[in-house]
Parts: C-alpha cells; sequence; structure tokens
C-alpha cells in the first residue's frame, strides 16, 4: 500500500500546482482544476462528437496529462523559450520516470507513452480539449487584463488567431464551441479594454 499512498501524494500537489490563467473569482486555476474541467467537457461533449472515442481512455488521459507538473511545475506559454521548452521537456521526462517509478503501473505507463506520443485519436481530443479549457477559462476571467495587455497582448492574439482554430477542426462541435466562446472573449474585450479582437482575427484569415 505505501507505493499507492506515495503516488496519492505526488498527485495532490497539483491542486497546489497554479497556472497563469485566472478564474472567475479572479484567483490563478490550479493544474487540478484544469484537469477536471477537461474530463467534464469531455462528458458533456461526448453525444456530439463525429468520432468515436474510447471514453474511459480520454477520462484517463484527461486526469494524468499534466500529472508531471506535480514534480516538474508549470511554465507559462509566455516563457517557453526554445531553451525553457528543452528543459521543461528534459525535467517532465525525469518526472514521469519518478511516477512510474513509484506506482508501477503498466496502464499508468501507457497513458504518458500515450500523450507523449500525439498519435491515438484519444490524446488527439484530449490536446483540443487542454486548450479549450483555457478558452473557457478566458471567457469566465473575472478581469481579462492578464489576456488583453500582458505581454503586448501576447495572450489574446495567439487565442484569436488561426493556429487555434485549426485544432478544433477535426470535430465541428469543438470548433462551434470555440466559436462561441471566442465571440464572447471579443466582447469583454472591446468592452472592458477597448481592443478589437475580432479584428485581429479577421486579419489573419
Amino acid at each position: 500500500m505505501k507505493h499507492i499512498v506515495d503516488f496519492l501524494t505526488i498527485a495532490e500537489k497539483l491542486e497546489c500546482e497554479y497556472r497563469l490563467t485566472r478564474m472567475s473569482d479572479g484567483e490563478c486555476q490550479s493544474v487540478a482544476s484544469h484537469s477536471w474541467n477537461m474530463a467534464t467537457m469531455a462528458m458533456v461533449l461526448q453525444p456530439y462528437f463525429q468520432n468515436d472515442y474510447d471514453m474511459q481512455r480520454v477520462m484517463e488521459l484527461c486526469l494524468i496529462h499534466d500529472l508531471p507538473e506535480a514534480i516538474a511545475h508549470d511554465v507559462p506559454l509566455h516563457e517557453q523559450t526554445p531553451q525553457v521548452r528543452r528543459e521543461k521537456r528534459v525535467a517532465e521526462t525525469a518526472a514521469v520516470k519518478q511516477i512510474l517509478g513509484i506506482v508501477q503501473n503498466e496502464r499508468i505507463a501507457d497513458l504518458f507513452a500515450e500523450y507523449d506520443a500525439r498519435q491515438s485519436k484519444e490524446s488527439h481530443l484530449v490536446k483540443a480539449l487542454d486548450v479549450m479549457d483555457t478558452a473557457v477559462q478566458h471567457m469566465c476571467a473575472k478581469d481579462l487584463a492578464y489576456i488583453g495587455s500582458f505581454n503586448d497582448g501576447f495572450y489574446w492574439k495567439l487565442f484569436f488567431g488561426d493556429e487555434i482554430a485549426k485544432m478544433f477542426d477535426f470535430e465541428p462541435v469543438l470548433r462551434g464551441v470555440l466559436d462561441e466562446i471566442r465571440g464572447r472573449v471579443a466582447v469583454r474585450l472591446k468592452e472592458e479594454l477597448n481592443i478589437d479582437a475580432l479584428g485581429y482575427k479577421n486579419e489573419n484569415t
């Protein structure tokens, strides 16, 4: 039982690891909350998917995809220079090895490998849900200043760019939900920060 308890001790740390994204109460989102939101989205969207997925696998991937950050920590996207990404990769690989050394569970090992390879349709869906949760937090955030003016508009420009939208085209319901969210965020950006996000998007289509 010791190895299971040791694993749960590591997993609990995701509740203490915070992302840059803000929530409706103004606080930063925890990585654990992010993973739970992804699983919730998978559940509510399932009836609308055009493709068939192993939904148990999807749920498990949602829950475990960021678990290495319990050890390696989250790195905000705007800080991820090529060198930082290399260092992040090394740290997360070591974290996975440490976790698997404790839990010694082949299914968990397979889940880590599947998400890392990003070849299965389930892992592809989970990556889209990963980005979708960030979109939801942009919509729900109490204050949009962090995506409006932070780092010369890095986050809202990324959010309204074509590359993000293309990630959702494989499932029409995902693209539809994203477009609805982007519309709502655009209204808030205009009202709160006088930023014409839809105009920026149109320039890049």
